[in-house]
């Protein structure tokens, strides 16, 4: 509910951006105030000096326009032109997105760190609400319906791969989101395809504690969380071999090109076919890399750059976010 509530009141600033200018200005009266901005599109209401800092989880709007709408992407343009032009600190969730953002705008700005996010504990602990209707055994897909979830492609692979005829489903889960009406419309006509919408964290534990493997090959992600969270409830998951779920997901994951469709069809069925001791294996290394991404963790790498960062400042100054 924090997080809905939070994306509420960051889509109002957007929509109302004169308004959101008048609460954010920096006059000369708050001119030594270092804020933290928690989204470039931040910057765009209060503009961006070099003594703050960036928290970029990716850099799709620019690297991979067409998974988003035009307005958006334009928006993040303007917005990463004001932050280049400043060269603030920033902080980026993953080393593929810093790597993407240095390509584009140089490693020239006052500090470039990596703090990972962490998983969450809801996704695991707690009872479990089984679904309605629901039909064992099937593969399990959680994420938004956007295009760079690449939900086509898993569809049609999940087709192609000849396990609807060995009695698998194929369960989606998540909102609707900039690809939704094409993806509802491939669910419709593919046969042991299943789209639910948005789940409770209880019916999302069923889900997790009752498929048979996870199925993520996105063609763009900031960490990767959904992987991991797979991972910390027993499935092994089938990701994207490159970009930032490779490295949430670490050894343990079974790799895929995520535009070939043969490829992704090909790793669905190694989901299903792996042998017990494999599966054992791999999901003990999954498991061992997500409980090093704690909250606590996340905290204190938190914790010590703003520290440093307001050590080594040559004047004292007030943090805002």
């Amino acid at each position: 509910m924090t997080r809905r509530l939070l994306g509420t009141a960051m889509l109002l600033e957007l929509a109302f951006p004169l308004l959101s200018r008048m609460l954010h200005r920096r006059g000369n009266a708050i001119s030594t105030e270092r804020t933290l901005f928690l989204d470039p599109l931040y910057v765009l209401f209060s503009g961006v000096a070099p003594g703050d800092i960036v928290l970029c989880h990716d850099v799709g709007p620019l690297t991979l326009p067409d998974a988003f709408d035009g307005n958006t992407a334009e928006r993040y343009r303007e917005a990463y032109r004001l932050i280049s032009a400043a060269r603030p600190g920033m902080v980026f969730v993953s080393e593929a997105s810093r790597l993407e953002f240095v390509s584009l705008f140089g490693d020239d700005f006052r500090f470039l760190e990596v703090i990972p996010l962490y998983t969450r504990t809801d996704s695991e602990r707690g009872e479990d609400v089984e679904p309605r209707d629901m039909k064992a055994p099937f593969l399990l897909t959680v994420g938004a319906l956007e295009v760079r979830k690449n939900h086509q492609r898993s569809i049609e692979a999940f087709q192609r791969s000849g396990l609807r005829e060995r009695g698998f489903e194929y369960v989606l889960c998540g909102p609707r989101g900039n690809d939704a009406a094409a993806v509802e419309r491939l669910v419709d006509e593919t046969p042991g395809v299943r789209w639910l919408g948005y789940l409770r964290d209880a019916e999302l534990r069923w889900l997790y504690r009752h498929a048979k493997g996870f199925v993520l090959p996105s063609l763009l992600e900031g960490f990767g969380l959904p992987a991991l969270e797979a991972a910390k409830n027993g499935l092994v998951p089938l990701i994207s071999s490159q970009g930032a779920l490779l490295e949430a997901a670490n050894a343990g994951a079974i790799l895929v090109d995520p535009r070939s469709v043969d490829d992704i069809a090909a790793g669905m069925r190694q989901l299903v076919d792996m042998t017990a001791a494999e599966r054992t294996r791999r999901i003990a290394q999954l498991q061992e890399h997500a409980r090093s991404m704690s909250l606590e963790r996340y905290i204190a790498r938190w914790g010590g750059l703003l520290a440093s960062d307001m050590k080594a400042s040559a004047k004292p100054a007030a943090a805002r976010v």
